[in-house]
């Protein structure tokens, strides 16, 4: 599938999803509220910071909270999703509609670069690191949480993407100009009333298409949902397993 079908398909999922997803993103906030916790022991301020796949700003709000800073940018290429992000954090976070992996700073501009379980999403990952390290002042800092391999163990392999281990990762960030800092993973066990309900909790956050999802062209209301879950799957669950990272931008 070409890259720009793809992200369309991304893109209109998480449109479909604006009037939900807050209501369902328990996983998302508490993932970001462990990077901000990451971060904040080495730095609580910084003069220009944004937050790339921001979403409905949820993860802005944290990071606004938390950090103090003179300049604030949200980003996302939802624009629906923004537009809620919008309504919650007003002037003055500038928000902006944009896909992380199109060129939207100068380079050296950000201080703090900060990207909320968004980066599972880039469909060349190391281009996209490459990119956000061109935005950081010298030192500046990224920190960030994204789901890793053996995320959503209960779901067949057809039905889900293949995310990059945590090496795979560290490799990458190695690659791309980044100094690691600090990092973790953990795994976040969600249960549900049934087995539907799993998959449509999915569906609010946007989160329910990838190349290799079959159940995206069929509609969540024409599976079998029993199929898509792994046959020693009984109780109605997902367990996200996500790593968060701290990185600096290395010296020359």
């Amino acid at each position: 599938m070409p890259d720009n079908i793809t992200k369309s398909k991304i893109k209109h999922h998480f449109n479909k999803a604006y009037k939900t997803y807050d209501a369902y993103c328990t996983v998302q906030n508490n993932a970001s509220q462990r990077a901000l916790e990451l971060l904040m022991p080495h730095s609580s301020y910084f003069e220009v910071i944004a937050d790339f796949a921001c979403g409905t700003g949820e993860s802005t709000l944290k990071l606004i909270k938390q950090i103090r800073h003179e300049k604030c940018y949200a980003v996302d290429f939802s624009d629906k999703l923004l537009s809620i992000a919008q309504n919650k954090l007003l002037f003055p976070v500038n928000c902006i509609l944009s896909d992380f992996d199109e060129k939207l700073f100068p380079d050296d501009f950000l201080d703090l670069v900060f990207c909320n379980m968004g980066l599972q999403w880039s469909l060349a990952l190391e281009k996209t690191l490459i990119l956000l390290n061109r935005y950081l002042t010298k030192s500046g800092y990224f920190v960030f949480s994204v789901p890793v391999s053996g995320n959503f163990p209960e779901i067949r392999a057809q039905f889900k993407s293949v995310l990059f281990s945590p090496a795979d990762i560290i490799r990458v960030l190695n690659k791309s100009g980044f100094k690691i800092v600090d990092h973790y993973s953990y795994k976040h066990i969600q249960s549900f009333q049934s087995h539907y309900q799993a998959l449509k909790s999915l569906q609010a956050l946007g989160a329910n298409f990838s190349p290799g999802l079959r159940h995206d062209n069929r509609g969540l209301k024409k599976i079998n949902v029993r199929e898509v879950f792994v046959e020693e799957c009984i109780l109605p669950q997902l367990t996200y397993c996500i790593g968060i990272y701290l990185c600096q931008k290395a010296s020359l």
